[in-house]
């Protein structure tokens, strides 16, 4: 699925084509996000979620893949080292200034602690707190 997503995505990203996925599950992100980022590894990403989905195996209180797409794809883990990613190998990481995150509420423990470093790092993190406190235009000026 994500790997056949990113080779579509590639191909209309090579042909100068705008990429657009629009689905009804975040892990669409995994292959849309890698076949774009291995035409354009500037890239960069606004995340309008609840949801970080940076967990990695190490850090999922479920374990679900569909809460690891951004860990993926900034190469927080090994994917070669997980069954079905291996595809990913060699691919351009998403670099933590790439990512914008609007609207975050609801966060593992260990997404916490991988925010908090990917933020240093340059990463753009609000919450929802702060999307009701200022206002989405005010988060969009921070």
């Amino acid at each position: 699925g994500n790997r056949l997503l990113s080779e579509r995505a590639r191909e209309a990203a090579t042909n100068g084509e705008f990429v657009l996925t629009i689905g009804g599950d975040h892990s669409i992100a995994l292959g849309s996000l890698a076949g774009v980022l291995s035409v354009q590894p500037n890239l960069g990403v606004i995340w309008v979620d609840a949801h970080a989905d940076i967990n990695t195996p190490e850090t999922s209180n479920s374990g679900n893949m569909h809460g690891m797409p951004l860990g993926l794809l900034m190469q927080l883990v090994d994917p070669a080292t997980l069954p079905g990613c291996e595809w990913l190998k060699g691919r351009p990481p998403l670099r933590p200034e790439q990512v914008a995150y609007v609207g975050l509420r609801d966060l593992d423990d260990g997404e916490r602690v991988v925010l908090r470093d990917m933020q240093s790092k340059g990463m753009f993190v609000s919450t929802m707190q702060d999307v009701d406190k200022r206002g989405i235009g005010g988060v969009m000026d921070m």
